[in-house]
Parts: structure tokens; sequence; C-alpha cells
């Protein structure tokens, strides 16, 4: 009689907490979730906030908590003194938490999030907005901006595990700061629940908590999308020396349509991006190779003015200030042509790790998920975050 009171004690006890985390809206979740946080706006000096359904808002710096609020219908979040508005109301305090309970959705800049929102307004009265999702739920919002959504299902799975293993990475680089990545091509392009779709959930689903390790260790999963023939050793590029990211041979992508590519500058406006970096070029002469690396990368131009100043820069350095999606890799050829050059390049990315049109071939050749991934990752291991004790 003792031990049936004792478990309809238990039993009630479990119903009761269960409940009581449903009203708040925090479901006790697995302990196999992780969660990342995910910097979806920075630096902004107001943005749009709609919430549809009940949540919880908090105060982070009193830790004031009011709920639950039931809607919230769109409104401005904007700086004011000592504090931040949500339309016409004003917090004293310079970060907001928003918490959803159970199916309520959040709406930053008309972009829809799982998960909770943190807003932080800086020391220059500009905000960062940090989406606090769970890993699996942000790895449905990447796939879509990623890789075609015409593509097969078995890429989809090859970019689920590289992207879920890049963000792993960045989360056990970030814990520092307020954020562990961005939503944008330096990180991985994000669009939150707006960017879910049926068949890139499915990959996602089919390869829950897999990731690729090096030695024990988690894989910096760098990709790209077209590698012109190879890709490159990620030291080229990075601080790092790993043996999967030394860079392999890749016949698979020369039906991208990046694979080729032809592009047109004025050297005035090359000139204008350097000398806004601190170069102090005069007038743009010629620019040259100097140096390419064993993937047939430009690792130094020269750059002679009309008046005879000469300056090297490295191939990195000068994409990155030229823009990355202007100067789509650095394997190229130049051609002057007076006060215009053209260059006529390879592949579309930085290069290093996979190559998504590489891997759209592959999985049409019939591989599988598992050898795209240790062709482009060489040495690699396949495995559940839980084994490894991540």
């Amino acid at each position: 009689m003792e031990s049936k009171i004792t478990r309809r004690f238990i039993l009630f006890f479990f119903l009761t907490a269960l409940i009581f985390n449903a009203v708040e809206g925090r479901w006790a979740f697995g302990a196999d979730e992780k969660y990342i946080r995910v910097a979806i706006l920075k630096d902004v000096s107001s943005l749009t906030l709609a919430i549809k359904g009940k949540f919880d808002l908090v105060q982070v710096k009193t830790g004031r908590t009011e709920r639950p609020r039931k809607v919230l219908n769109e409104a401005k979040v904007r700086p004011s003194v000592d504090g931040l508005m949500i339309g016409p109301e004003k917090f004293m305090v310079g970060q907001i938490k928003i918490i959803p309970q159970r199916d309520a959705t959040i709406f930053v800049n008309n972009r829809r999030f799982r998960g909770e929102v943190n807003i932080i307004k800086n020391d220059q009265e500009l905000f960062t907005v940090v989406n606090h999702v769970e890993l699996e739920d942000y790895i449905k919002g990447v796939l879509y901006h990623e890789v075609s959504h015409r593509w097969s299902l078995e890429t989809f799975k090859v970019q689920a595990i590289a992207t879920r293993t890049y963000a792993f990475y960045r989360m056990k680089q970030g814990r520092t700061q307020d954020y562990d990545l961005t939503d944008d091509i330096y990180s991985q392009v994000y669009g939150g629940r707006s960017s879910e779709r049926y068949r890139t959930n499915i990959a996602v689903n089919k390869t829950k908590g897999l990731i690729l390790t090096y030695k024990g260790q988690i894989l910096p999963a760098y990709f790209h999308a077209t590698c012109g023939g190879a890709t490159e050793d990620v030291s080229e590029l990075w601080k790092e020396d790993l043996p999967p990211l030394k860079g392999v041979i890749c016949t698979f992508c020369q039906d991208s349509p990046h694979y080729n590519w032809k592009k047109n500058f004025r050297l005035s406006d090359i000139q204008d991006k350097l000398n806004s970096k601190g170069y102090q070029l005069r007038l743009i002469k010629e620019i040259s190779v100097v140096e390419r690396n064993k993937s047939g990368r430009i690792r130094l131009l020269e750059i002679i003015t009309r008046d005879g100043q000469k300056i090297t820069v490295s191939g990195k350095d000068f994409r990155n200030i030229v823009g990355p999606n202007l100067l789509k890799s650095n394997n190229y050829e130049i051609i002057m042509k007076g006060y215009f050059m053209d260059l006529f390049g390879h592949g579309w990315g930085h290069g290093v790790g996979m190559c998504q049109w590489g891997v759209n071939a592959m999985a049409r050749l019939r591989y599988k998920y598992d050898e795209i991934l240790k062709y482009y990752y060489p040495g690699v291991e396949i495995g559940s975050y839980e084994a490894y004790g991540f």
C-alpha cells in the first residue's frame, strides 16, 4: 500500500512539473539537445519585432521577468536614454531577452525564428540581435541558403553534417562572446524558420547529431561553392595546419556555373578600394602575379603605379579588399587593358574543405554521404557528438 502511494506521489510530482514547464513555455528538453547563439543582426540603429503567441520578456540586467505576454504586434525597437524602446514602451535596461512559450513565433525584420531572441544595445547606441536556438533547428535554417533546393537528398545530408560540424566548432570557440557565429557568408548563411524546407529538414533529421572529427577533435569543416579543380590548403588562409584540410584534387565540379568566370575591373576602382585600407597608391599601371601556391591560387601580387611606385599584396588580402563576391576566387589570370583589367578565373569561394558543386556531382554518381565527406576531408571520422563526449 505504501509503495502504491509513493508511486502515485512520484507520478503526480512528475506531471505537475511537466505541466508547469509547459505553462512557463520551457518544456523539458532532452539531454542530447545543444543550443547555439547566432547574431542575426549586428550594429543596427533599429529593428522591427513581432511575436505571435505568448512570451516572457526578461530584462537581463535586473532579472525582472514580465509574463505571460500574449501577442506583440509589429513594433519598432530603438535606443532611448538609459535603455531601449519597444514601440511606445520604455525599458531602463540595455538588454532584453524574448522567450517564446510553446508554439509562439518571433519575427525580427519580418524573418521568422525559432528559439529565444536576445536584443543587446552597445555603447554606440546600436543593436546586436542574437537568436538562441537549438542546434538541429539552426541547421534546418541554413541548408536552403547553402545548397540548391533542387539537389539530391544525399547532397543535403553531406551539407547538414558539414554545417553541424562547423557550428559545433564555432560554439567551442565563442564561449566568451555574445554569440557563436553570424548569419552571413562569414559564418554560414542562416535564415531562421522562414528558410526551412521539407526536403532539407529530412536530411537534417536523418543525420541528427553526426559530426566530423580528426584525432578526437572537432574539425573546422570549412566549405565553399566551387573549387575549380583543386581545394585549398587551410594554412594558406588561416593559422591552422590539419591533414584533412591540406587540399585534394577535385574533378567533380566542372558543371558548376562558377567553374570558369570572367570579370572586368576599372583600375581606379581597385585603387580606391586599396587606399581605403591604407595603401596610399597613386594611379595604377599594372597588376601582376608574383607567386602561386600548389593549388594554383595566387599567393602574392605586385602592383605598379604609373609613376613607378611598387607594392606587393597577398592574394588573400587583395580578394578581401576588392570584395569576395566580385573577385570570386584567388585562382585567376590577369590581362591588363589600359585603365582596365580583365580577370579570367576558376571557382567561387576560399577553396578550403568541401566543394559544394563537387558534392552535388558525386551524389549524382551514387557516392554516399560518408564517402563524399571522407573524400573532401581525408582522415576524418563520422559519428555522433555524444559518442565523443561533446
